[in-house]
């Protein structure tokens, strides 16, 4: 009698373990999907702001190009950009110049 007891309380513990397992595992699902929804949303905003700094950079060299004011020191680090990027196209098309002469 005291083993059958003792077998019933182990199965009943048993239940209540698998039951638990099966709401973790369904949590874990849940909790899943939402991190997949999180780095989505997170990729969009990243692609927003990549998006909102190429317009940013665009206007700078526009409001430059038109000879816009800025603050003296932002200036001249952009000009230093911009010539650094002029220079870097400048050898990206010489590097294909020279790839179709060969």
């Amino acid at each position: 009698m005291v083993l059958e007891q003792y077998i019933q309380r182990v199965e009943e513990k048993l239940h209540l373990l698998v039951k638990k397992l099966q709401q973790v595992q369904a949590e874990n699902v849940l909790l899943k999907e939402e991190v997949t929804i999180q780095q989505q949303a997170l990729q969009q905003q990243q692609q927003a702001v990549q998006g909102l700094e190429e317009r940013l950079q665009l206007m700078k060299i526009a409001s430059t190009a038109q000879g816009g004011t800025t603050i003296a020191a932002e200036d001249d680090a952009f000009r230093k950009e911009i010539r650094g990027k002029i220079n870097d196209y400048i050898k990206e098309i010489d590097r294909c110049i020279a790839l179709l002469n060969s």
